[in-house]
């Protein structure tokens, strides 16, 4: 399994991971997630995410609270998943996908665009 199956919580690799382009499908990029985050209950842990030092740890419930049970059901959807493997990958994911996308420990002036999503995911790839 490589560095970026492991990343995102995948049995299989290849292209951009489904579940990064499903959540951000899903809410739009990711200032907007990140903006959804910040209005939820975890709040606190994504301040850890994009801060310097360790990821606190999410649930999957902690995930679909703060997202909405219908985003993580169409995403599992998308996946063809059931929603609580939806759930487990997401909370699996958004700390490590988070916490690389603001390296600065801060999130970037003017957002993160697609450009650097993709950026980021091209560079684990090549790893």
């Amino acid at each position: 399994m490589g560095i970026l199956d492991r990343l995102l919580g995948r049995k299989s690799g290849g292209g951009m991971p489904e579940l990064v382009k499903a959540i951000l499908d899903q809410f739009g990029g990711v200032d907007a997630l990140i903006s959804k985050l910040q209005q939820s209950g975890i709040s606190e842990q994504l301040s850890t995410w994009v801060g310097h030092g360790a990821n606190a740890p999410v649930s999957k419930e902690q995930v679909t609270d703060a997202i909405g049970g219908d985003a993580v059901a169409g995403i599992a959807r998308r996946l063809r998943i059931d929603e609580d493997e939806a759930g487990a990958r997401l909370a699996n994911a958004l700390p490590k996908l988070i916490d690389r996308l603001t390296p600065a420990g801060s999130l970037p002036e003017g957002g993160i665009d697609e450009r650097t999503v993709n950026d980021l995911l091209d560079g684990i790839l090549r790893r």
